[in-house]
């Protein structure tokens, strides 16, 4: 059983709900999302590393569907995509039981400010210049 990492504050959740609504790694967003409404958490499938449809997925889902939920990722996830998928609106990444929290922790932590914008939240070039 894997265990949930959320990405907001590091924390590890032992006990947590099901997914509601599981999204297939090649489903279209673009077309079109399934309904929403009663979904308090949303799975989101990485099958591989190579493969970041469910990146993009993630950021429909929040942006073009306006889905406030949690968005959950599983599959093949790796620390170094961490601070992409929070940066993307995933909530909890689910993580194998053998793998090490803290380097998905370090991953977090890496970069303090991102040019890209966000899924929420604003880019370094706008917190700069709100700052000068």
């Amino acid at each position: 059983m894997p265990k949930l990492f959320r990405l907001a504050d590091g924390a590890v959740i032992d006990v947590a709900p099901d997914a509601d609504l599981a999204i297939p790694h090649d489903a279209d967003l673009m077309a079109g999302a399934p309904d929403l409404s009663s979904a308090r958490v949303v799975r989101i499938e990485l099958p591989k590393f190579k493969d970041g449809r469910a990146l993009t997925q993630a950021r429909l889902l929040r942006q073009r569907h306006g889905y406030g939920g949690e968005i959950r990722a599983g599959g093949h996830v790796i620390p170094d995509q961490a601070q992409f998928l929070a940066r993307l609106g995933v909530d909890t990444i689910e993580i194998p039981s053998e793998t090490r929290v803290e380097d998905f922790r370090f991953a977090l932590k890496a970069y303090r400010h991102a040019y890209q914008r966000p899924a929420q939240g604003q880019p370094a070039f706008a917190i700069r210049g709100a700052r000068e």
